[in-house]
C-alpha cells in the first residue's frame, strides 16, 4: 500500500510540475541563501577582520529577515498551489480513497518536496560558500586566503528551520482536506469571488493611512527624528496599501463601470467586471507585489549609493586627513599641540598640504526668538534632539579658518553668527550675556554632525576675554554637563596610505604622552583626541560593504519572492478565466476581441505594482535622503542616480518576468486565443 502512495504521489508531482517546479525551485535557493547567511556570521576568517564584529551583526540581521520572509512567502506561495490541487484531490475522495489516504498522499509529497529542496539547497550552499565570502571580501576591500569551511551550526539551524516550515504546511494542508466536503474539493479550484460591495470607510482609511505615511516622510527634517518615524510611515504606508488595493480598487473599477463610454467596450467590459468579480483574491496578490517592489527600489538603491560613495562618505565624516582635539578646563596656548603633530608628520616623510587650528567649545541649547538658553534640565530628560541648537564660540581667529568670516574690528559687544538658516535677529543672548549682531551668514558644512540635532551656529566673539565671560556662564547653567574648552587641528598630507596612517600612528603616540603631562605631575590637558581618514577606511569599507552585500541578498530575496508571487498569480487567474473565455466566445465574441481583453487586462495588472510601488518610493525620497546623512551620505546627486537606475533595471527584470509568466497565463487560457 506504501508503494502505491509513494508512486502516487511522485505521479501527482510530474502532472503538476507547473506547479511545483518553480515551488522546488524557489524553496532550494531559499536554502541556498538562508544557509549562506548562517554560514556566513560562523566563519571564522570574519571574525578575525578588523570590524568583523558589526559586520556579523549585519549578517545577523539579515539572518532574521531572511527567515522570516521565507517562513511567510513559502507557506503563501504552497496556499495557492492547494487551491489548484483541491479538485484533483475531490475526484480520489469521490473515486473510493478515503481521506486518511489522501493524507498519506499529501505526507509523502511534502516529504519529498523538503527532502530535495533541503538537502540540494544545502549542497549548492556548501559548494558556493566559499564564492559568497570571495565576493564579500572583495566588497570590503579585504585581502586573506579564503578556508574552506563547513559549518555545523549553519547545517543544523537550516534544517531546523526548513523541517519546520514544511512541517507547518503539511499540517495546514491535510487541515484543508479534512474539513472540507468532496464536493468543495471538487470545486475548490474554480470556486470564485462574489462580486464585492463598495467599502467606503476601508478606502477612505487606507488615503488617510497613505496620507499619514507620505507626510511623516515629506515633514520630517531631522535625521535622528526620521530614524525613529521611518518604520511608523513604513507601517502606515504598508496597511495603506493592501485597504487601497482591497477596497479602493473596487470603488476604482465601479467607477469606471458607471462611466459607459469607457465600460461599455468589448476590451474594456471584460477586464473590469472579471478584475471586479475576483478583486479581493487579486487585491492581496498585487499589494503584495507593490509592497515586494518597493521593498526591492529602496534597499538596492539605499545600499548602492552608501558603497558607491564611500569615499564621500569618509571625506564627509573625516574632512581632513588628520583630525584632532585637545580639551582643557583653563583658558591656556594650546599651539604646541599643532606643532607636536606637524614636527611628527615631517619626520615620518609626509608632506604637509594644509593645516587649520581653531579654539573654542561648543555647547548644546534651545532656541529662543533673541537667543539660546542654557535648560538646566535639558541633559537630565529625554527632549526631542531636533529641537536641540548646537553653538560653537570661536575666538576671531578660529572664526576665519572654521566660517572664513574676518571678526578683527568686532566690539566687545558684539558677535558674528554663521549658520542654517541664517540667523535673522539684530540681538541675541547666551546664557544672559546680551551682544548685538554685528553681521550673520548663511553658512553650512557639507562634514557638519551637528545635522542631526537641530543644527549648529558658530558664533564668533571678539577676543579670549569674552570667550572665557560665556565659558564661565554656560559652566554655571550646566554645572557637571558643562562643556571644556577644545582646541581643534585639521591637517591634510600626501603620500600612501600606509605612509599616512604609520604618521597618524606617530602623532597619537606624542599626543599621548603630552596628555598624559609628559610625566609631570599637573596635566594640562582633561583629553586629547585624535582621528586619521586613513586610518578609518578600513571600517568604512566593512560597514558599507556589509550594507551592499547584505542589501544585495535583501534585494534578491525579495525580488525572487515578487516573482514567485506574479507566478503563482498568472497561472490561478489563468484557471479562473479559462472557462469565462471560452463561453465569451461562444456566445459570439471574435477571437481579435478576446484577445484585446486579454491584453488590457495583463497590462493593467502589470502597470499597477510597479506605478504604486514608484510613487511610494518617490514619495518616500525626503526621510530616506536624511537616513543616509546618518551614514554620512550627503551626496543627493549619487542617491538619485542610484534610485533612478534601480527603478530602471528592476522594471526591465520585472517586465521580462511578467512576459515569461504571462505566457503560461495564456497557455492556460487557451493558445488558439493569441494566434
Amino acid at each position: 500500500m506504501k508503494k502505491i502512495y509513494g508512486k502516487l504521489a511522485v505521479t501527482n508531482m510530474k502532472n503538476n510540475k507547473q506547479l511545483y517546479l518553480p515551488y522546488l525551485l524557489t524553496a532550494m535557493l531559499s536554502v541556498v541563501m538562508f544557509y549562506t547567511m548562517v554560514a556566513l556570521r560562523y566563519n571564522s576568517g570574519i571574525r578575525q577582520i578588523r570590524g568583523g564584529e558589526n559586520l556579523l551583526s549585519f549578517l545577523g540581521l539579515g539572518q532574521w529577515v531572511i527567515g522570516i520572509f521565507v517562513v511567510i512567502f513559502l507557506f503563501y506561495t504552497n496556499s495557492f498551489i492547494m487551491k489548484r490541487r483541491k479538485k484533483e484531490l475531490g475526484i480520489y475522495n469521490i473515486l473510493g480513497m478515503e481521506k486518511k489516504h489522501i493524507a498519506n498522499v499529501l505526507f509523502i509529497e511534502t516529504g519529498l518536496l523538503a527532502a530535495t529542496s533541503i538537502v540540494g539547497g544545502l549542497i549548492f550552499g556548501i559548494v558556493f560558500n566559499k564564492l559568497f565570502i570571495m565576493i564579500l571580501y572583495k566588497i570590503i576591500h579585504f585581502s586573506s586566503p579564503v578556508q574552506f569551511e563547513l559549518s555545523a551550526k549553519a547545517i543544523q539551524q537550516t534544517c531546523i528551520l526548513f523541517v519546520g516550515i514544511f512541517l507547518v504546511t503539511l499540517i495546514y494542508n491535510l487541515l484543508q482536506v479534512k474539513l472540507a466536503k468532496p464536493i468543495e474539493l471538487l470545486r475548490g479550484g474554480n470556486t470564485g469571488e462574489k462580486e464585492p460591495k463598495t467599502k467606503v470607510i476601508m478606502t477612505i482609511l487606507g488615503i488617510i493611512c497613505v496620507g499619514i505615511g507620505y507626510y511623516i516622510a515629506l515633514t520630517t527634517d531631522n535625521p535622528l527624528t526620521a530614524i525613529m518615524l521611518f518604520f511608523v510611515a513604513v507601517i502606515f504606508v504598508i496597511l495603506g496599501t493592501y485597504l487601497l488595493f482591497t477596497a479602493g480598487s473596487i470603488a476604482f473599477l465601479k467607477m469606471l463601470r458607471k462611466n459607459k463610454n469607457f465600460y461599455y467596450k468589448t476590451n474594456h467590459f471584460t477586464a473590469v467586471s472579471g478584475m471586479l468579480y475576483r478583486m479581493k483574491q487579486n487585491a492581496v496578490g498585487l499589494a503584495n507585489i507593490c509592497i515586494l517592489s518597493t521593498m526591492v527600489l529602496v534597499i538596492i538603491s539605499c545600499t548602492a549609493s552608501m558603497f558607491i560613495g564611500v569615499d564621500d562618505e569618509l571625506k564627509t565624516r573625516f574632512p581632513s586627513e588628520l583630525m584632532i582635539e585637545a580639551y582643557t578646563k583653563e583658558l591656556v596656548d594650546c599651539e604646541e599641540v599643532l606643532e607636536a603633530a606637524k614636527k611628527e608628520i615631517k619626520e615620518n616623510g609626509n608632506k604637509l598640504l594644509a593645516e587649520k587650528s581653531y579654539f573654542g567649545f561648543t555647547v548644546f541649547t534651545r532656541r529662543e526668538k533673541e537667543g539660546f538658553v542654557g535648560a538646566e534640565d535639558m541633559m537630565k530628560q529625554a527632549v526631542d534632539y531636533s529641537k536641540i541648537q548646537g553653538l560653537m564660540f570661536l575666538t576671531p581667529e578660529g572664526g576665519k579658518a572654521v566660517c572664513d568670516v574676518d571678526a578683527k574690528d568686532l566690539a566687545e559687544d558684539e558677535v558674528i553668527i554663521c549658520g542654517s538658516p541664517k540667523y535673522k535677529e539684530k540681538t541675541v543672548s547666551f546664557f544672559g550675556k546680551q551682544f548685538k549682531v554685528a553681521k550673520s551668514k548663511e553658512f553650512k558644512l557639507e562634514e557638519d554632525s551637528y545635522a542631526m540635532l537641530g543644527g549648529i551656529y558658530y558664533v564668533i566673539l571678539p577676543n579670549e576675554t569674552v570667550l572665557a565671560t560665556i565659558y564661565d556662564a554656560q559652566k554655571k547653567s550646566f554645572g557637571e554637563y558643562a562643556s571644556d574648552y577644545m582646541y581643534g587641528v585639521n591637517l591634510d598630507m600626501d603620500g600612501t596610505k600606509k605612509e599616512k596612517i604609520a604618521a597618524y600612528e606617530a602623532v597619537k603616540g606624542t599626543l599621548k604622552k603630552m596628555e598624559a603631562g609628559n610625566g609631570l605631575d599637573s596635566k594640562k590637558y582633561v583629553r586629547i583626541l585624535c582621528e586619521s581618514r586613513a586610518g578609518n577606511e578600513d571600517d568604512f569599507f566593512m560597514m558599507y560593504g556589509g550594507f551592499f552585500f547584505l542589501g544585495i541578498f535583501l534585494g534578491t530575496m525579495f525580488l525572487m519572492v515578487t516573482v514567485l508571487i506574479i507566478y503563482f498569480k498568472q497561472i490561478s487567474e489563468g484557471y479562473d478565466d479559462k472557462e469565462r473565455f471560452v463561453i465569451m466566445q461562444k456566445v459570439g465574441m471574435s477571437n481579435k476581441e478576446v484577445k484585446a481583453s486579454i491584453r488590457s487586462q495583463v497590462r493593467t495588472v502589470f502597470l499597477l505594482p510597479i506605478i504604486v510601488a514608484t510613487i511610494h518610493v518617490a514619495f518616500a525620497y525626503p526621510i530616506v535622503i536624511k537616513l543616509l546623512a546618518l551614514f554620512n551620505l550627503t551626496n543627493e546627486t549619487l542617491f538619485r542616480l542610484c534610485l533612478v537606475g534601480t527603478i530602471v533595471v528592476f522594471t526591465i527584470i520585472y517586465y521580462i518576468v511578467f512576459k515569461c509568466t504571462s505566457g503560461v497565463y495564456y497557455k492556460i487560457v487557451g493558445n488558439h486565443v493569441m494566434k
